[in-house]
């Protein structure tokens, strides 16, 4: 059997802390694309994916969570869901089981990296990037937005109320984004000393 092949991190930096603000790469997770068959794929993906986790899968751009809270299903367009794991749930195998006939169901575990962004002013560091209306009645806790960080196409996810956002980025494109983000912390006017992990 051959061996099982590991990603090498696509940013080879630690995290990054400035002004009380973290930069870092998220663990790697298991994360599988679903995009429903035209007709009545739609509404049983719904209906199986609520049987099986305990969640509507959202029809807004938003982040819901599985009753066991092992898994996230984020918006991704209209009929389209991207389904994040930690790693080791057998993600992809459990949804062709259970949704593999009524939807497209693809692996984006080794070709998606993601960026964590907290702390202090992160909305003003990220507002540097991001062209979205970052304000709190309007962008947040678990909401998400495809959309551009600076050049580079990302899907946005807001985790915590504090804020904390999640950048998933195309692995190729990872370094890059940490660099632009890197250069939007550096560029705040702060007192405390960068530090690079």
């Amino acid at each position: 059997m051959a061996d099982q092949l590991f990603p090498v991190p696509p940013v080879k930096y630690g995290s990054l802390r400035v002004g009380g603000m973290t930069l870092e790469q998220s663990p790697f997770a298991e994360t599988v694309s679903l995009g429903a068959f035209l007709g009545a794929g739609r509404d049983e993906l719904v209906n199986r994916i609520h049987e099986m986790f305990g969640v509507i899968l959202p029809e807004h751009p938003r982040a819901v969570h599985a009753a066991d809270g092992r898994c996230t299903f984020l918006w991704n367009g209209p009929g389209q869901w991207l389904a994040i794991a930690v790693e080791g749930l057998g993600l992809l195998s459990r949804l062709r089981e259970v949704c593999g006939d009524v939807c497209a169901l693809t692996s984006q575990s080794d070709s998606r990296a993601t960026l964590k962004l907290s702390g202090p002013n992160v909305r003003e560091a990220v507002s540097r990037l991001v062209p979205i209306d970052l304000h709190p009645r309007v962008f947040g806790k678990d909401h998400v937005a495809s959309t551009l960080a600076g050049h580079i196409p990302v899907i946005m996810w807001q985790t915590e109320d504090a804020p904390t956002y999640l950048f998933l980025v195309f692995r190729s494109l990872a370094a890059s984004l940490f660099h632009d983000f890197s250069v939007a912390l550096n560029g705040l006017p702060y007192s405390e000393t960068d530090s690079c992990v």
